[in-house]
């Protein structure tokens, strides 16, 4: 795996390597024009607008450029994320994350680190590593992520009855206008939710929040979260005595988990069936 790890790291490393040298020559651009460019000489030969006119449009291409050389190191740690969004693979997720520096975003480095752990199946690693992160300096996904990783291990700990707390820990950092952060917090309930019916034994609740909590993903589904619905589905399906829709289910689970956890759960559940 040392060799896909360092074959993946490279490409992250090629794509990083493209934004900072365009943001070098943005930089070079800026200073060219600021320095090369007698404004004195066009405010007196056009007038004071056009003047203006031609530090703004200076302005707007160095942010263009940066903006350009930011998404293309954006698609770098893209294309490291989608070892586990696309190609289910945890492992070799966590070891091309494991080597990212710890000095700049440190606790979203752990966040991601516990996400390929928890989907191993390592449990109690990715228990310890989530004690490490301070929740306060999580935004957005990645906030979202750690309470989704923390209830889960609750559940799995016999701890659910704090579940509770967590999501009302969640609802208070929520700004009230951001529908984003109000979407992941929906996602964090409905998938509670389905855990709470499924330890319950209330299936036809569960088949409502799985329902739910597939529709929170609508288009944005990955092939990583669709392997982890169809194990759920077949839950749902064995509890109703489905047998046949719930072999189907496990059939999608072990062609498509790759590496991940849950093609050992459904191979599990497939035996029993």
């Amino acid at each position: 795996m040392e060799l896909e790890v360092r074959k993946r790291r490279a490409q992250l490393y090629r794509y990083q390597a493209a934004g900072a040298g365009i943001c070098i020559l943005a930089a070079f651009y800026l200073f060219y024009m600021v320095w090369e460019i007698d404004s004195d000489f066009i405010r007196w030969k056009f007038g004071i607008g056009s003047s203006a006119l031609l530090t703004a449009s200076i302005c707007i291409v160095y942010a263009l450029l940066v903006a350009i050389a930011c998404l293309i190191m954006r698609l770098g740690s893209i294309k490291i994320a989608e070892i586990l969004a696309t190609e289910c693979d945890p492992f070799l997720y966590e070891a091309c994350i494991q080597k990212n520096s710890r000095l700049l975003y440190k606790d979203r480095l752990l966040c991601s680190l516990a996400l390929a752990q928890h989907y191993q199946g390592n449990f109690d690693r990715a228990w310890e590593t989530l004690q490490g992160i301070n929740v306060y300096k999580l935004h957005g996904i990645h906030r979202a992520n750690y309470y989704i990783l923390m209830s889960d291990q609750y559940f799995k700990r016999g701890m659910g009855q704090q579940v509770r707390e967590l999501e009302e820990r969640y609802r208070q950092s929520v700004k009230t206008k951001n529908k984003r952060e109000w979407k992941y917090f929906e996602t964090l309930c409905a998938g509670n939710n389905l855990t709470r019916a499924l330890e319950n034994q209330d299936y036809q609740a569960a088949a409502g929040f799985l329902g739910e909590r597939i529709a929170l993903n609508g288009n944005a589904s990955r092939p990583w979260t669709r392997v982890i619905f169809a194990l759920k589905e077949a839950q749902i399906y064995l509890g109703l005595g489905e047998k046949e829709s719930a072999r189907l289910c496990l059939k999608y689970v072990v062609e498509n988990g790759n590496r991940m956890w849950c093609v050992q759960e459904a191979l599990g559940l497939s035996e029993r069936i």
